[in-house]
């Protein structure tokens, strides 16, 4: 399965911290705040999708929502509509496997983890390039 099939988002944003910093306020601290609570959070996220195994969806979806919503927190847009994209489809049977729907939550954990990591080390309202 092709990560941005579908629901593709591939002309979505990584991630877009000036959104949300624009969004609370031009709180840039605050937003500091959330993204540290969301690399913090990242382990729990990934130990529950690691933790629902065998065939249920039902022990698998939770984790994968909860993993959309944290990606949209952050403004990592495009992992926020890929896994979005992903638990709609689990939930319609449209055939995507289970080990397949984690595979693309991962990967876009991963992403907006190293996204969000660059933004923290050097960005700033000034310094922040389009990251695609």
């Amino acid at each position: 399965m092709n990560i941005n099939d579908a629901d593709d988002a591939s002309h979505l944003p990584v991630l877009d911290a000036e959104w949300v910093v624009r969004d609370m306020g031009n709180d840039e601290e605050a937003y500091r705040a959330v993204a540290d609570m969301f690399l913090e959070d990242l382990a729990v996220m990934r130990d529950a999708l690691n933790r629902s195994t065998g065939d249920s969806a039902t022990k698998l979806l939770p984790a994968i929502h909860e993993a959309a919503n944290s990606l949209g927190v952050i403004g990592a847009r495009r992992g926020a509509a890929v896994v979005r994209g992903t638990e709609r489809r689990i939930r319609q049977g449209e055939g995507m496997t289970l080990d397949s729907a984690k595979t693309v939550v991962q990967h876009e954990l991963d992403r907006a983890e190293a996204a969000l990591r660059a933004w923290l080390l050097g960005a700033g309202p000034a310094g922040q390039a389009p990251l695609t």
